[in-house]
């Protein structure tokens, strides 16, 4: 962990470091040795200087394109390759300088040479100025940097001044080079300020640790020049800065560095520091300046410094005691405004991560993923509604509490979990590939899979989850479109499962768009038909009904099977009008057969109805107003649903009792191969159970089936209900089920479906034989 709280790569030794350090070793070792040996021309300092110059404006340059897609960093080493520039010709200048005199000491520089370095300040103050600092309530920011900056300024002057009286014996003896010198030291100290004051109150995500380094550059920058007169003495042509611009490229070295390893790692908020100690420092530097001068002259002055020191302090304290009362109260106020703002990005059931705080970290995700990967799964519980409409909101808030609670234990801690809405959760598995990815959702799967106690109750949970990886230059909105697709193909798997996005569910999708987009065309061009499976007496196999089945043939692909148009006509909502074609079509065929055949026509006629259907507020009027356009009678009309179909309870279930107040029966298809088929029993109005094929197949042959098909006759019996059992292909099965106690069948050994010409020629043949 670094100093802001990021998890970074480890500090190594790279060649930009051993370079610039290397550098600092040659410009101190040419230092000691110009000092010393009078042979070696000062001008030889100056090369360590700009070949550091050279290496640091490449670093910032190639660090700003590392920054990639963090806005901020990437325009502040912008900014910084430009200021490194000036920086480099400003050493230029004092190179040519150095040549052409032997004994400039590298601070009295020629007035082109000041303006560059002063540009590089002024630059330098400029890009912190319009930078972000993230402060909503300090509206007034640049006024009191620019306070705090003249602050720094006086002081810097003043003390500069009286140590080059000290140094030089006077300002007159000092010359007018020092004006340059003077002001370079105080915006160079200015420059330090800013970097300083950036890093106490946080700039809208910018790394502490670099702003540091970099205020800390500033600083070694601007000082190294006013050492410069404590070495007059020693040899002309020495400065300080031979030594001191090294370390300062040193520094602003190890700041592109630490950029380079904190890139894509997002950073965590510190508390950001209220008031500033800048003017607090400037007082006392100056109050020591002053008890110095006061103690050298003595006397009367020394009473007045000491009294003027006192009352500074007194004022300081005072003015400390205000600002830590402020701080108290506006620490009351952040903590208000923080629960406040985890309020509005959090869950308040589950204190998960809600839609909008999943959203913007899946953009921050993306925006990383440049240079590293990251997933993003969405999860949806499987009948969760069920559990709400059977047991209540407060079960299925626990039961969601509880998932919760799983889902943040199968995560690292640097993941995301975000509940978005009822039981759809997301996960954001940042620097995981989808391989990686698949691995925690798989331990998500298996976490969901134990027994969940809710409020008294042992539940069983499932989910289908939907994985999708990011790219470079993806949008939010289409990775989560992927990931939905990916959850939707799971749910279609089975359920209880995850999917992970690829090019081929794509390909789906599209298909199944087209298939959409002709399934509407085909409902008006009149492209579908009816055909009727016989249901038969056992054992003389008697027609006693007819099961209503839909075909499709397209005229451009021919054939197209009700398993792959049905599940794309009930998620496109076509099942509804199409639902009601086939009502109103089996109705007057019904109503036909009963003109032309009378008591030979088949007595019921089954529809299968859909999830869908049931759910639609006005379907049993549709009905009803079917009934009195055909005149067919509601008590042998048989609506056929599936256990799925109305398990979610609710308007399902409320639908199917207006149904059976119309005096239309209710069959439950498949029986036996959904969840809590025993249940429905008690819940459902079911007057027929239409055992599933799975069921019949083999029954001759193993004994297994034989007792599951035993049960099921023993079950509608004591219930009184009547037993249908579907699929049924050879005569070997009709006589076993009619031996256990079936009395109705229907399969391909008695008849495969028939169009309605085939009927009436039956019904015909039926009638002359008669």
């Amino acid at each position: 962990m670094a100093g802001d709280g990021r998890r970074v790569r480890p500090l190594r030794p790279t060649p930009l470091l051993v370079a610039m350090s290397g550098l600092l070793v040659l410009a101190s070792a040419l230092f000691l040795v110009t000092a010393t040996v009078p042979a070696v021309p000062p001008w030889l300092n100056w090369l360590p200087i700009a070949a550091s110059s050279v290496v640091l404006t490449r670093a910032a340059w190639r660090t700003s394109k590392l920054a990639g897609r963090d806005p901020l960093a990437r325009r502040l080493w912008q900014d910084l390759t430009l200021v490194a520039l000036l920086v480099l010709a400003g050493i230029v200048g004092d190179f040519r300088h150095a040549l052409a005199d032997p004994s400039f000491d590298g601070v009295s520089h020629d007035l082109p040479t000041a303006i560059i370095y002063g540009l590089s300040i002024l630059s330098l103050i400029w890009m912190l100025i319009r930078l972000p600092t993230g402060q909503r309530r300090e509206i007034n920011h640049t006024a009191r940097f620019a306070l705090d900056a003249a602050t720094v300024g006086i002081t810097t002057g003043i003390i500069a001044w009286f140590a080059l009286v000290q140094s030089y014996g006077s300002v007159a003896a000092a010359g007018p080079d020092v004006v340059p010198m003077l002001v370079l030291a105080a915006l160079g100290l200015c420059g330090s300020l800013a970097f300083v004051k950036i890093s106490m109150i946080g700039m809208g995500g910018l790394d502490g640790v670099i702003t540091r380094l970099l205020a800390l550059a500033a600083a070694l920058g601007a000082a190294g020049g006013g050492l410069t007169p404590l070495l007059v003495d020693l040899r002309p042509g020495l400065s300080s800065s031979h030594v001191t611009v090294c370390a300062t490229m040193l520094c602003a070295a190890f700041a592109a560095d630490r950029q380079r390893r904190i890139t894509g790692v997002r950073p965590v908020v510190r508390p950001r520091r209220r008031s500033s100690l800048v003017p607090y420092v400037a007082v006392a530097a100056t109050d020591g300046l002053l008890l110095w001068v006061g103690a050298t002259t003595g006397g009367m002055f020394l009473i007045i410094a000491i009294a003027a020191v006192l009352l500074t302090a007194l004022v300081a304290l005072r003015q400390v005691h205000a600002l830590l009362e402020n701080d108290r109260l506006l620490r009351r106020v952040d903590a208000g405004q923080a629960q406040l703002a985890h309020r509005a990005s959090h869950d308040h059931l589950t204190d998960l991560a809600n839609r909008t705080l999943f959203e913007q970290r899946t953009r921050e995700a993306l925006l990383r993923s440049g240079s590293r990967a990251m997933s993003l799964a969405l999860i949806d519980l499987d009948d969760f509604k069920a559990i709400n409409d059977r047991l209540g909101h407060a079960v299925g808030d626990a039961l969601l509490v509880v998932v919760a609670a799983r889902l943040k234990e199968c995560v690292r801690g640097d993941d995301l979990v975000a509940r978005l809405g009822g039981d759809e959760f997301g996960l954001i598995l940042d620097g995981l590939r989808g391989d990686e990815a698949t691995e925690v959702l798989d331990r998500i799967t298996e976490a969901l899979r134990r027994p969940v106690h809710a409020l008294g109750y042992d539940l069983l949970v499932s989910a289908s989850v939907g994985l999708a990886e990011g790219w470079a230059d993806a949008a939010p909105q289409e990775l989560l479109r992927r990931a939905d697709l990916a959850m939707y193909a799971a749910k279609e798997g089975g359920k209880g499962r995850h999917a992970v996005y690829d090019a081929e569910l794509e390909k789906h999708q599209a298909a199944d768009a087209e298939l959409g987009a002709a399934l509407r065309q085909a409902l008006d061009n009149g492209e579908f038909t009816l055909v009727y499976q016989p249901i038969v007496r056992l054992p003389d196999g008697h027609w006693t009904g007819m099961e209503t089945l839909i075909r499709w043939h397209r005229p451009d692909r021919g054939f197209v099977g009700p398993d792959t148009f049905i599940p794309i006509a009930e998620r496109t909502g076509l099942i509804v009008p199409l639902g009601d074609w086939i009502l109103r079509t089996a109705l007057r065929q019904a109503a036909e057969w009963d003109r032309l055949y009378g008591d030979a026509a088949p007595r019921e006629i089954g529809i299968n109805v859909s999830a869908r259907q049931l759910r639609e507020p006005g379907f049993a009027n549709d009905v009803k107003e079917a009934l009195a356009e055909t005149g067919f009678d509601p008590e042998r009309v048989v609506v056929e649903v599936t256990e799925t179909a109305v398990f979610d309870g609710g308007v399902a279930l409320d639908t199917l009792q207006n149904l059976v107040g119309l005096g239309v029966k209710v069959a439950l298809d498949d029986f036996g191969t959904g969840h809590s088929s025993l249940g429905l029993l008690r819940t459902c109005p079911v007057d027929t159970l239409k055992v599933d094929k799975s069921f019949v197949d083999g029954i001759g042959g193993r004994s297994e089936e034989a007792v599951i098909a035993t049960a099921m006759i023993q079950i509608t019996n004591g219930l009184h209900l009547q037993a249908v059992a579907e699929g049924v292909e050879t005569a070997e099965q009709a006589e076993t089920l009619y031996r256990l106690g079936y009395r109705f069948a229907q399969g391909y050994h008695f008849s495969r479906p028939l169009s309605p010409a085939q009927v009436a020629h039956s019904l015909e043949q039926a009638s002359v034989a008669a």
